[in-house]
Formats: structure tokens, sequence, C-alpha cells
């Protein structure tokens, strides 16, 4: 017994060590440093090269503010790193946002800011990114934690709600089609008073219009934060009228919120609420869409097994290709013990499991934003986390190396809709050897805490060569079926056109 057991034990460490070794998705990949203390993130295709570009939001080191940074995309191989200044002035954000607020079919960039200032927006001319008036959205000075965007009233435009800290009113500002937005004076959140760290829209309840979740951190005092905060949940009545919802674990709940996704994780074609919480005595929620917009209880899961760490950004996407959407999760505030992000990879019957040997998880960075993109378009998704630890502590690109299922990448141009279809449902009908499977996403301009991943829907679709068809439902109602999809392939759908490229 003396001498078998340790060879078992030795099988049993290989055996192990195999497992780890095949649940490896990412490695490193060599970016500029950018020592700012950054916080969010977000990417897309800026100059029109069909690269996706990168900018970050930055607080900068302790006591001085810093540059927002733009990293250009050289073909997929490296970034090159530029400030974003507006008239040399140097801001403290907190969120970034790429979004076409103009309808030009070209991504501008949006900048949440802190302090009592004024929120930068650069609107994007061929590629130049040029700071720009675009009404009360960029004239009025608060004190904003960051923002979400929707065609909110259907008429073909973005629209934006920004999150005020400290007990100030989120205020919404509707846009004119053009790019100038007025504030709106009226709406359910007037008088809140909430300390928002992040909002999501989607269409919660399946009335054909888009809902609002917004998550706050603290109730503060005097300036003082004195205890958690509940989160709110804002349904529309339609013809652009919100009511609030004021029973349920979801808004009753008092957590120290950060970030909030909407996503359908189990593909019934409802949208599912994940947030993330900061308090140590808190856990991450699940929240499962019984189909008509109702949260009761959160999901029994490994998202909030022993996740009593500082959770902030969160990136959902199948990482790993094979049919199923995951999830990453940055961690990260200081003194506090053993920070690691979280990488959970989802089973085929929507249980999730945790990754601990990825190198994404095992970097001990002071983390706060994340989103994905294609980096290199070679199907693969890829991450880059935003650090801020000590103020000054680098980011991460980790780029995707063993996702080994098939794929397909959809670009939607609205026409009536807005000009990226945000807002829009994609589905894919795919033929396995157990029949027909549905994929779903929820186009969203928005993930997580202060970031937004690239604006191309990924799916992955692990060894399915099949697919029987593909519909779009844009939001304003239009739906487009279409066949002849084949994997591993980047598709661009035209809203009244259907397929106008196939690369």
């Amino acid at each position: 017994m003396k001498v078998i057991q340790p060879i078992f034990l030795v099988f049993y460490s290989l055996s192990i060590l195999a497992q780890i070794e095949s649940e490896s998705i990412f490695d490193r990949q060599s970016i500029p440093k950018d020592m700012q203390g950054s916080r969010g993130v977000a990417w897309g295709d800026l100059n029109h090269d069909g690269w996706p570009e990168i900018i970050v939001a930055n607080q900068g080191p302790e006591n001085r503010v810093s540059a927002n940074h733009l990293y250009l995309n050289k073909s997929g191989k490296s970034y090159e790193i530029t400030d974003l200044l507006i008239d040399g002035e140097h801001w403290w954000s907190e969120g970034v946002y790429l979004i076409d607020v103009d309808n030009d079919h070209d991504l501008d960039v949006f900048f949440a800011t802190q302090f009592d200032n004024f929120n930068p927006l650069y609107f994007n001319n061929d590629g130049s990114l040029e700071p720009g008036d675009a009404g009360d959205l960029t004239k009025e000075k608060t004190n904003s934690q960051g923002a979400c965007w929707c065609d909110y009233d259907l008429d073909g435009d973005l629209d934006a709600f920004v999150l005020n800290k400290n007990g100030a009113d989120d205020l919404l500002y509707v846009n004119n089609g053009l790019g100038k937005f007025n504030r709106s004076k009226t709406g359910p959140w007037i008088g809140n008073g909430g300390d928002g760290r992040a909002c999501a829209w989607g269409d919660l309840n399946n009335d054909s219009y888009p809902d609002l979740v917004v998550v706050s951190y603290g109730v503060r005092k005097n300036g003082e934060v004195v205890g958690k905060h509940r989160n709110y949940l804002y349904l529309s009545s339609g013809k652009g009228t919100y009511q609030e919802i004021t029973e349920g674990h979801l808004v009753t709940e008092k957590n120290a919120s950060y970030g909030v996704s909407l996503i359908d994780f189990d593909y019934d074609q409802d949208l599912d609420i994940f947030v993330t919480n900061i308090s140590r005595s808190d856990v991450n929620y699940l929240y499962k869409n019984d189909g008509n917009g109702n949260f009761t209880e959160p999901v029994e899961s490994a998202l909030s097994d022993y996740t009593n760490r500082p959770s902030k950004g969160q990136t959902w996407g199948d990482f790993n290709n094979d049919g199923f959407l995951d999830v990453y999760i940055a961690n990260g505030t200081e003194n506090f013990p053993e920070i690691q992000n979280y990488l959970f990879l989802q089973n085929s019957d929507h249980s999730f499991k945790r990754i601990y040997s990825d190198v994404s998880v095992i970097d001990t960075n002071i983390s706060a934003g994340v989103s994905s993109g294609d980096f290199n378009n070679d199907g693969r998704l890829d991450l880059f986390v935003c650090n801020w630890g000590g103020d000054a502590e680098n980011n991460v690109l980790y780029t995707n190396v063993n996702a080994e299922g098939n794929w397909i990448k959809i670009n939607l141009i609205g026409s009536n809709s807005n000009s990226f279809g945000i807002g829009s449902w994609v589905i894919v009908n795919t033929k396995t050897q157990n029949g027909e499977r549905l994929l779903t996403r929820h186009h969203s301009a928005a993930n997580g805490y202060g970031s937004q991943n690239e604006p191309i829907i990924h799916f992955g679709l692990g060894n399915v060569t099949e697919i029987d068809y593909l519909e779009v439902k844009w939001p304003n109602g239009e739906v487009l079926r279409l066949q002849g999809i084949e994997p591993n392939k980047t598709y661009t759908i035209t809203e009244g056109k259907g397929i106008v490229k196939d690369l």
C-alpha cells in the first residue's frame, strides 16, 4: 500500500493536470503600457479597416486626472496607443461607449466623467475623432459613473441614460436624430436619489418596448457611505413612459452593486439579468426571466457560490466556441486579500463551471471593467481587462488561443432602426445529431461596468456544420430570415436588404 498510493496519486495528479490544460483558453498579448488607473473599456472598428480598436477610460494616478486612451489596431498584430484629449484637458473618466449617435454609420465615442464635469463626446468623421457639441448631453456638468444606450422611443436613433453618483438623479437624454440631445425632465428615476454604477436596456417582458435596469452602490449621508443600496427596475409602459417595479428580490435586496448585463443565458428567447456586487458580504446574482419580465429569487448557480469578492465588470460570450454563453468577471478593490478574476464556462444543461487554471484568472490584478472582441479576426473572442491597483497598474489583453469550435459573426446595419441595430435579436437555428437547436443573442450597447463589447454579434457553434436559418428581429419589429449561412464566416446584414457582404 505504501508503494501503490504514491503511484495512484501521480496518475491522479496527471489526470487533473490534463483536465486543467484542456480548460485553458487565453494567453497574454503584448500591448502598450497604460499605467493610468483604468476603469472602463470599449471595442469597435473606428476607421472602417476591419480591425477593432479599443478605447480605455482612465481615472489617473492619485490626486490627478489623466488622458483616456485609444488603442489603434495594427491589422490584428499589435496595438498603438494615443491620448484622447479635448483642448489639452485630462478627465477622470469611469465609463466609455462606442455608439453611433448621429446615425452616419460610424462609431462615436462617449465618456462618463466624474467630479462635476461635462461628459465628453467625440464625433467620428471618417476615422478621425473630433470633440463635439451634443446638446445637453455634453453641456451639463454631472458626477457620472456610467451610461447605457438604446433607442428607447423607437424613432431610429440611440438615446442615452446617464448614471450619477452620491444621490444625484440619473438622467435620460433624448436624441433628435442628428446627435443633439435634450434632457428629459420626466421619468420615475427623477427623485430616486440613487448611487448608480451600471445600467442596461432590453425588452424584459416581450412587449416590444425596451425596459431599464439600474444597479446602485451605496446610501450616503453627509457625503459618507452609510449602507448598501437597492437596485431599480423600470418597465416601459409604451410611448416612452416607464413604471418602477418595487417588488421582488432584484429591487428589494440591498447590495453594493457595480455591474449588470442582460443576456439570454439559457436560449429561451427572453432576457435574464446578471448582477455583480462588490461587498465581501455579497455574492453575485443571476436572475432568470419567466418570459413575462418577472424575476423572483436568484438562480442557484456556481455564478453565486463562493463569489464573495469585489466583482465589478462582466462580459458574456462563447469563449470556447462550444455553443453556450460563458462569462468573465473582473474583480478588484484595494486592501482585499486574494484578488483574482473569474471565468465561468457554461455546460450543456445551462449550469456553470468555474475555471481555475486559465492565465486570465491566475493573474492577480486589481480590475474594474472588462469587455470582449475579436482582436485578430480569427473567430475567437478575446478579452481586455482594465486594471487600476495603486491607481497605476497596466491593463491586460488576453487573446483566445484554444477555442476550437466553429463560429459565425454578424454585423448589423440598420436602415429604419438605429444604424448598428442595437436592441435587435439574432437567432440561429442549427442542425445537430440530436435535432434542431436554437442559439440566441441580444445586441446591446453596454455590458457589466463602464464598458462595451465589440458591436459585432458572435456565435460559437461547437461541432455544428449546418445552419438551417438565421433570423434577425430588428428593434422596430421587422423580422428577416436568411438561409445559406455557413460556419466560420462573418456576415454583414442590412435591414430591408439581407446579406450584402460575406467575408
